[in-house]
């Protein structure tokens, strides 16, 4: 915040210190002149670090613009120059991270996320996103844990449920991966993703009847390709 007073002008020279008998001058003529350098340096450095801050966020929000169109080149270099202005743009290291895995670069998205939770450790997304990287790479175990850590620190995550639903399902763990993508469709009645994957879990426990029923709900939300297994295995 701005020191109202910053402006305000010091006159040294009228500053005295009241004695017994003698009125004593506190500051002589020109002796205030080194607070008054200190006061116009540190204004300048706050003044630069407001106008950082602002270019940081002015990049951001364009790298954000070009990144849902789908321009990653040009939404690498606003973040970049976002974190050049400002080094801790959690926010600009995440879309990094984003973009980094889009181009299968993934230890380099795997650092950035990363380095997003070494500045926020509350960073749920970001959590998210790890686990989505280390899913790709089939450590499911991995993934799992920071699909945890996504929900714990927001307990409507819908895609991490999601993700750590499918996790369950590579891991054979079909009761966890049923109950996750329960919980998708708690949140949303009409996502047939979940559904669909759920009546895979169900057919792989041994429950025919539920997946075909699952699947059915697929279909008729617009998943037509799942009419396909329907006819295969729900005769």
């Amino acid at each position: 915040m701005i020191n109202k007073n910053m402006n305000s002008k010091i006159k040294y020279n009228h500053l005295h210190l009241q004695t017994s008998g003698n009125v004593t001058p506190l500051l002589e003529k020109g002796e205030g002149l080194g607070v008054r350098y200190i006061f116009t340096a540190v204004f300048i450095l706050f003044s630069s670090f407001l106008f950082s801050q602002s270019d940081s966020t002015i990049n951001l929000k364009n790298g954000i613009a070009k990144f849902n169109e789908g321009n990653y080149d040009v939404a690498t270099m606003e973040f970049n120059k976002a974190v050049n202005h400002n080094p801790t743009s959690v926010d600009a290291y995440y879309y990094l991270g984003k973009i980094s895995y889009l181009q299968k670069d993934l230890k380099k998205a795997m650092e950035d996320f990363n380095k997003v939770l070494e500045m926020d450790s509350l960073y749920s997304k970001a959590y998210k996103e790890r686990g989505v990287l280390k899913a790709t790479m089939e450590d499911y175990h991995g993934a799992i844990d920071d699909f945890d850590m996504a929900i714990k620190i927001n307990k409507k995550f819908s895609e991490a449920y999601f993700n750590r639903g499918m996790s369950y399902l590579f891991l054979k763990d079909y009761k966890s991966s049923i109950t996750d993508f329960t919980k998708v469709i708690d949140f949303d009645k009409k996502d047939f993703q979940a559904y669909e994957q759920r009546g895979t879990a169900k057919f792989q426990s041994g429950d025919a009847k539920g997946a075909c029923k699952d699947w059915s709900k697929a279909g008729e939300l617009g998943d037509f390709k799942i009419y396909d297994i329907i006819k295969k295995n729900c005769k």
